[in-house]
């Protein structure tokens, strides 16, 4: 056994005991790649599949329901993750905590754990599409711009775009968000929030549109046709990704010819 794969072992060895949380903790935060540029995204990633099961020791739950509230960055980073690659197997009260435990993430004021709630969003549609859609659902209506942005990006995952009902459920939640943006209901929002929400809408509408290409350029001509200046940088953003000007050069010059004469 070389040395990954015995670490591999040790960390589900810790996590099955009853005092291993220590040890673990002392491990992911030696392993974080933090503080620096980039987190160890690899590591959390795998401690998030040892909760992709229906049966996890007590410790294991305590430990990520612990984390996920604690100050910093990579063991909140961490738990938020393995909460949501636990949520398709866990009970109602486990559902019930999770939940809150990723609209909190949503909000948080520091990108990394925002992130980690994205991710979780991806694991959950992985795992089971139709119960990331009703759980976005049920939020859909209160969502906040954080929270806004947290579905399109958890949305915006190649392997959540490959049913042709799912894309254009990616496509619906969008629209309604742009509207949202037109019809001023984000006008008294925090301007860093909307700074970070529309950072999302410049990627996720190209991904979407490069997935189903009739609806979605049906969707970014509709969106030059508002024009509102802030929709339109956004759809000027998506349209100079190479997802869509190599591969339908067409249809992005038409639609940018569309942007010139507004």
């Amino acid at each position: 056994m070389d040395k990954k794969e015995d670490k591999l072992e040790q960390l589900q060895d810790w996590l099955q005991s009853s005092d291993g949380g220590q040890q673990l903790e002392e491990y992911l935060l030696q392993n974080s790649g933090l503080p620096g540029p980039r987190a160890n995204l690899a590591l959390a990633a795998r401690f998030a599949r040892y909760y992709s099961k229906p049966e996890i020791t007590g410790t294991a739950w305590s430990l990520i329901i612990k984390w996920a509230g604690e100050p910093g960055e990579y063991l909140p980073f961490c738990a938020v993750q393995a909460c949501a690659a636990h949520y398709s197997y866990a009970d109602n009260e486990h559902r019930r905590q999770i939940r809150g435990i990723l609209r909190t993430a949503m909000n948080d004021s520091g990108w990394r754990v925002r992130e980690a709630a994205a991710i979780g969003l991806q694991l959950i549609g992985e795992n089971d599409f139709s119960l990331l859609q009703e759980l976005l659902d049920s939020w859909r209506p209160e969502a906040s711009v954080l929270e806004q942005r947290a579905f399109l990006a958890g949305l915006a995952h190649p392997p959540l775009l490959e049913s042709r009902s799912q894309v254009l459920y990616c496509l619906d939640l969008a629209e309604e968000i742009t509207d949202a943006i037109l019809q001023g209901k984000t006008a008294g929002c925090d301007p860093e929030h909307f700074r970070v929400l529309s950072k999302g809408l410049e990627y996720c509408l190209s991904l979407f549109a490069a997935a189903e290409p009739e609806a979605g350029f049906a969707m970014l001509r509709r969106l030059i046709e508002s024009r509102d200046p802030r929709i339109l940088r956004l759809v000027k953003a998506n349209l100079g990704k190479a997802r869509l000007s190599k591969k339908y050069p067409e249809q992005v010059q038409q639609l940018l010819a569309g942007l010139t004469t507004v």
